[in-house]
């Protein structure tokens, strides 16, 4: 019944592109929530995690991700988060891929040190990170679709005063290959009254990196798009290319820096006026800020700003604050706040057009 009421509202209220990049997502988080997409696990659960409290799990380690390692132990049908900051050591003879603080992966079996929690990787060469080095673990040889993690989740809220329906949805979709970065989110904002007009709000945003060598440094594209009949936008469309730093990349809290050019091309609702160019060539710059807490809260932060560079003294920016609150396994809820700013707006249209939203939702790996 949800999916036939988000599907009535997309199809209704918004330009046949975010319409087609919505579904593509959509698509995307049905295949991979689908059981029946993903391969049962091949991997033997040999592997062995040492606690500090002197417990012992054998079990296969599925990965290392914001400070939590997720095990499956033989006698459990669900996986098990553990806290890394609480583990001695790891042993394991099978293959990883584990990501150390400047973003280079080192692929190799898993060697602990005890009471340090050092691991040594040994491959073809081996490295020895300390425990606070070890951001990510990934096992090598996943298929593609385990490659990929996100979430989604739904929001819906009336008020019988004013017969006022306000039809939040978002998605998160990540996937990481040993050299390969790619991220897409999508946000959805519907709301009706009486005796005034329906708003809706849509972004979806991209980006492919790649990793330049062994470094920090990633090089790729990116690919944003807004439909707002608050500000008048039928659809706006940002594409282009850009390098991209990991400032900061730990178990606690990671920062990403970007920086681009980009070519925008915007169509304006029926019978809108503008003043500003609908194309235009524009820089782009990025602030990604992410701060967690083990099995609680997260933080997340984006500024993006496109500062126009054939329209001089245009400035537009979009932020986005989200909170999340893990209560029940991987089901969360999370508090959204936009702000999308154009200082040369369509005539009539607000300059700052802002949201605030409360969604329940589900991450997925």
């Amino acid at each position: 019944m949800t999916v036939v009421l988000c599907d009535k509202y997309l199809s209704l209220h918004l330009s046949r592109t975010i319409r087609a990049l919505l579904a593509l997502m959509w698509c995307a988080v049905i295949a991979i929530m689908n059981p029946t997409t993903v391969l049962a696990s091949s991997r033997l659960k040999t592997d062995i995690v040492y606690m500090r409290n002197g417990d012992k799990i054998t079990c296969e380690i599925r990965s290392l991700q914001q400070g939590q390692l997720t095990v499956k132990p033989d006698y459990t049908n669900a996986t098990i988060a553990l806290d890394w900051a609480k583990i001695d050591h790891i042993e394991s003879t099978q293959q990883f891929v584990v990501s150390d603080p400047q973003g280079i992966l080192h692929p190799g079996s898993l060697i602990g040190e005890p009471k340090t929690g050092a691991v040594t990787i040994a491959g073809d060469t081996s490295k020895t990170l300390s425990q606070n080095d070890v951001v990510e673990i990934e096992p090598l040889g996943q298929t593609f679709l385990r490659k990929f993690r996100g979430s989604i989740d739904l929001g819906l809220s009336i008020a019988r005063s004013n017969s006022q329906k306000n039809l939040s949805l978002q998605t998160d979709l990540t996937y990481q290959s040993v050299k390969d970065i790619f991220s897409a989110d999508s946000s959805y904002q519907f709301t009706t009254q009486q005796q005034t007009n329906n708003t809706n709000e849509a972004t979806v945003k991209s980006e492919l990196f790649r990793q330049l060598k062994r470094s920090n440094w990633y090089a790729g594209g990116l690919a944003n798009f807004l439909a707002s009949s608050e500000q008048q936008i039928d659809l706006r469309s940002t594409l282009g290319l850009g390098l991209a730093k990991r400032q900061i990349f730990t178990n606690r809290t990671n920062l990403n820096v970007i920086g681009g050019m980009v070519y925008t091309v915007e169509r304006d609702a029926k019978d809108a006026i503008s003043t500003a160019r609908t194309s235009s060539l524009d820089g782009a710059l990025a602030v990604q800020y992410s701060t967690f807490r083990f099995d609680s809260t997260t933080f997340d932060t984006t500024l993006w700003l496109y500062p126009s560079i054939t329209s001089p003294g245009r400035l537009r920016l979009t932020l986005n604050q989200d909170v999340y609150y893990k209560f029940l396994g991987d089901f969360y809820v999370r508090m959204s706040f936009y702000d999308n700013y154009d200082n040369q707006p369509v005539v009539g249209a607000p300059t700052n057009n802002l949201g605030l939203s409360s969604s329940v939702g589900w991450s997925f790996r």
